[in-house]
């Protein structure tokens, strides 16, 4: 959306169950902690690419979602996207292009399978219609800008997105630093969600269509969402995601991934991730919540 900006044969950990861990086990660093279950691993490798080399924190010239993590404790859900974020360097002016992590949560009655264009998220994506089985209520975006030529930025998006359209956008702020600390400012934030990246893997897949592994890739998009902020949900509750390049572009990096073969997939509002085989999307239930329960916890991955 970049709203301030012009399978079956997937390998997919589509449901989980896990103990709450202690606070202190997570930090929102950009870099893979102990305390996250694994939910998915990218199969697919990226399009339309380039492949990520740079090895920089706060820079890279290419996109891939190798993988994404999750973790709940104390009302808070923690979330990680192995991978990277393109920032394109456009001689010594401003970027033009940096990619986005569009993130898209079902947790609450209602929402939309099919993103309308009165909505905020709807604006850019409108026409975009997710598997059948999610309904998303909220959403966030994230990307990075700026960096080697100019001063690097991340900045983040937060919004509702209600069964009849409209709905509300704020921007949560941004921050100067990749990594920690991951607080954002300059925006609104009320309910106190970090988001930053660690943009130095090259790991993971390299670009293309055809199968690849995202396995290994302990750096990329780390985020934590007070569950206040996606209606306290009871129970279990869905996440999608998926990057986007400017102009509301979606690649084939997805979370659940999309079938090895399938390339990049083209301007948002043809999209219909019902039609790819395979769940674009990964259930997170979380079984306990106190910090002492944790400790004794389990983690159980439902494969599907």
């Amino acid at each position: 959306m970049l709203l301030r900006r012009t399978a079956s044969c997937a390998f997919a950990v589509a449901a989980i169950s896990f103990a709450a861990r202690a606070a202190h086990a997570i930090s929102v660093d950009g870099k893979l902690d102990a305390g996250y279950t694994q939910l998915s691993v990218q199969t697919t490798k990226t399009s339309p690419g380039p492949d990520a080399t740079t090895g920089q924190p706060d820079f890279s010239v290419g996109s891939e979602l190798d993988g994404a993590w999750a973790a709940v404790d104390q009302g808070m859900l923690y979330l990680f996207f192995a991978g990277n974020l393109m920032d394109t360097v456009c001689g010594f002016q401003a970027c033009t292009q940096a990619d986005a992590l569009e993130i898209f949560i079902d947790s609450q009655p209602g929402g939309q399978n099919q993103l309308l264009g009165d909505s905020p998220a709807g604006f850019p994506l409108a026409g975009l219609t997710f598997d059948s089985g999610f309904v998303p209520d909220y959403f966030l975006e994230f990307f990075a800008a700026g960096a080697l030529d100019h001063a690097f930025t991340r900045n983040a998006y937060y919004g509702s997105l209600p069964t009849g359209g409209g709905g509300s956008a704020i921007y949560l702020g941004s921050g100067t630093n990749p990594g920690a600390p991951a607080t954002l400012s300059g925006g609104t934030n009320p309910f106190g969600i970090l988001a930053t990246i660690d943009n130095e893997n090259t790991a993971g897949v390299s670009a293309g269509c055809g199968p690849a592994s995202g396995a290994g890739v302990t750096t990329g998009v780390e985020l934590a969402i007070p569950l206040a902020a996606i209606g306290n949900p009871a129970g279990c509750f869905t996440v999608s995601a998926f990057i986007l390049e400017p102009p509301y572009a979606v690649t084939n990096q997805a979370a659940g991934p999309l079938p090895p073969g399938t390339c990049f997939l083209g301007p948002a509002a043809g999209v219909n991730f019902a039609s790819i085989p395979g769940d674009q999307f990964l259930t997170v239930c979380p079984a306990a919540t106190s910090a002492r329960r944790a400790t004794w916890g389990r983690l159980k991955a439902i494969y599907r």
